[in-house]
């Protein structure tokens, strides 16, 4: 399978404005409920305490489809992906004036490079963490707190949970996989535990939250609120 399958020739498969398969945001292939994603958003916008004035990056942000919702909660709003096709989606369907922009860029190098880093006030990563390598996460999260100074909070969603795995492969029969691999469809699985081990190291405040039980990905899954120290 060719390298970023899932993020860059998965998406080209489906209708330009089938924005929730394009980013697999689905159960079992059929796109989510609105009410599902209206979960999603309430969680962000508590997460992250957005405000009106907040000018928030969001790191991963697919086709926006997700992120369009928070528009309306924000003052500015820049997304970044490297799926050249979902950068174009978003820009098509989700750009409604000049506060919303997007950038094609994988997230290390956006956060290294990035030359107004310090213009944002929260940061957004829902569903993306898990397709970063341990590493990368790591190196990502540390170039936030050194690099961009006027973060108040980062929040990252929808993190698969290591001490699930077992249970949640064995329910669907699967035998073989691997908890590690970036490349996979579910991505790097965390224990929560570990992951608050590592923040704190790095200088944050973390706060790990769950979406409530009737959220279709509740049970091996979890959430993640960096405040900095």
């Amino acid at each position: 399978m060719e390298k970023d399958y899932i993020h860059k020739i998965y998406p080209r498969k489906f209708k330009r404005n089938d924005f929730w398969s394009q980013i697999k945001r689905t159960i079992n292939g059929i796109p989510v409920s609105d009410k599902e994603i209206d979960m999603i958003v309430n969680q962000i916008i508590i997460q992250l305490e957005l405000q009106n004035e907040d000018n928030v990056l969001d790191l991963g942000c697919g086709n926006a489809a997700l992120s369009s919702r928070l528009f309306g909660f924000i003052n500015r709003y820049i997304g970044v992906d490297f799926s050249e096709y979902l950068i174009e989606i978003a820009n098509e369907y989700f750009r409604p004036n000049e506060s919303v922009r997007y950038i094609k860029s994988d997230i290390c190098s956006y956060v290294t490079k990035a030359a107004n880093s310090e213009e944002f006030s929260k940061v957004l990563c829902y569903g993306a963490m898990a397709y970063l390598s341990r590493n990368d996460v790591v190196a990502t999260v540390q170039t936030l707190r050194d690099r961009f100074k006027n973060v108040e909070r980062i929040y990252f969603g929808n993190i698969p949970n290591k001490s699930k795995a077992k249970e949640f492969f064995l329910n669907r029969k699967i035998y073989k996989y691997s908890l590690d691999d970036p490349q996979s469809a579910i991505g790097v699985w965390w224990d929560p535990d570990d992951i608050v081990t590592v923040m704190k190291n790095i200088g944050f405040t973390p706060l790990i939250s769950h979406m409530h039980e009737s959220f279709y990905s509740s049970s091996y899954r979890f959430d993640l609120t960096l405040l900095p120290n």
